[in-house]
Parts: C-alpha cells; sequence; structure tokens
C-alpha cells in the first residue's frame, strides 16, 4: 500500500517531498484556498517543481461537461505523473461519469473523488479501466455514523480484474492506516497523521506516563 500527503500547502509538499515514507501527492481545493493559492497553475507548476518523479492528483474546479473537458486535458498535460481529480458527481447531484468516461477514452489518468456509497463505486468501475484511481472518503462517510471501512472492502471485493486503484481519503486517525492495508492500493495522510505513524508499536505504558507528565508540566502555571 501507497501512502500519499494530503495538502494544499508548498511549504508542507517541499518538507515532504524527499521523504521516503511518502509515495505521492493529492490536494484539493479546499486546501489549497485554505493556503492562500490563488493562481492554479503557478501552484501546480510549484508542485510539480518539488516533487520530482512522485505521483500528484490535482483537482478540476469547472462544474460543467465543457469545462471540466478544458480543465482536466490542461491539467493532464502537465506532467507524465499527473492524475485528474474529478468528482464523482456535479454540484446538481447529477453524474460526472459520461465525462469521465469520455476523459480516460482520450488517455487522461482520472482520479474520481468525494465517493461515498455503494452504487457510485459501482458506477466508477461501469465507466473505466486502467491506470486510474477511485477515491473513498472514509473519514466523512464514518462522520455520519456509518462504516466507512467496509465501503472500502466492498470495492476491493467487487473491483474484479479491474486495474483501477482504490485510494482510502479523508483519514482520521493513525489506526486508519493499519486497516487500510488488507484493502486499499493507497491512502491519503495529513502531515499531522503521518508524524503520528511514528508512534507506531511504542508501548503503551511509556505513552501513559508521558501523557501524565504533560498533564502535569502544563498545569504548573495554573493557579489553584
Amino acid at each position: 500500500m501507497l501512502v500519499f500527503l494530503d495538502s494544499g500547502s508548498l511549504a508542507e509538499i517541499e518538507k515532504y517531498a524527499a521523504d521516503n515514507r511518502i509515495s505521492g501527492f493529492t490536494t484539493n481545493p479546499t486546501l489549497i484556498k485554505q493556503s492562500g493559492v490563488t493562481n492554479y497553475r503557478s501552484f501546480a507548476k510549484s508542485v510539480l517543481s518539488l516533487i520530482g518523479e512522485k505521483e500528484v492528483s490535482f483537482e478540476v474546479l469547472a462544474d460543467s461537461d465543457d469545462g471540466i473537458m478544458r480543465q482536466a486535458l490542461e491539467i493532464a498535460s502537465w506532467g507524465p505523473k499527473v492524475y485528474v481529480k474529478i468528482p464523482i458527481m456535479f454540484t446538481d447531484g447529477s453524474s460526472t461519469m459520461p465525462i469521465v468516461k469520455k476523459l480516460a477514452s482520450q488517455g487522461v489518468r482520472v482520479n474520481v473523488t468525494a465517493v461515498m456509497t455503494t452504487k457510485q463505486i459501482r458506477e466508477v468501475f461501469e465507466a473505466i479501466e486502467g491506470d486510474h484511481i477511485l477515491s473513498i472518503f472514509v473519514g466523512r462517510i464514518m462522520d455520519t455514523g456509518a462504516t466507512g471501512p467496509q465501503t472500502v472492502w466492498y470495492a476491493e471485493q467487487n473491483r474484479g480484474a479491474s486495474k483501477v486503484r482504490i485510494l482510502w481519503a479523508s483519514v482520521r486517525e493513525v489506526y486508519n492506516v493499519y486497516q487500510a492495508q488488507k484493502s486499499c492500493d493507497i491512502i491519503t495522510v495529513s502531515p499531522p497523521i503521518l508524524e503520528k505513524m511514528a508512534l507506531h508499536k511504542k508501548p503503551l505504558t511509556e505513552l501513559s506516563l508521558e501523557t501524565v507528565r504533560q498533564f502535569h508540566e502544563d498545569g504548573r502555571g495554573i493557579s489553584f
């Protein structure tokens, strides 16, 4: 399973560009906006200059067939390891699968994003085959009280001979990384989650002691 960093920050991407734990990068418009980016092309060019031969996914901003087609073709031209993120649906709720299928037929490697239902998973597998990515937003599924991992397992069990890679997105905790290993090709993590992965197999008694000491130290400046 590959680990990708999910970020819209050039500083974060630069920090982890050469990190051996990271095999690729994903971005989305929300993360990019939070980082203060105003020029998408300039941002993408900077990202590509930092990450070398690693994969990266950039998302379209358009919300129409013509707009997505135009932007996707341009994004795909930015580099040989670029995947184009296409939302599973338009903002009116209609399916983007016809345009996804058309792009794939023209050689564009797509990353279908914001997938959350088994019906959507079936639609993706029916629309595309080959070197593409299916991004399942497990964390957002679980925010509703539903079982996100089971959605991923459904995808793994139903893709058959498809070469479309399954990506576990919207990670909430390090444990998700270990859950994903049996059913995913890729998982995306934020920088805080990546750093917490260093706790793997840390003795819990030791971690408990560190926590107690932290609480005690932080309480020193509080009057009682």
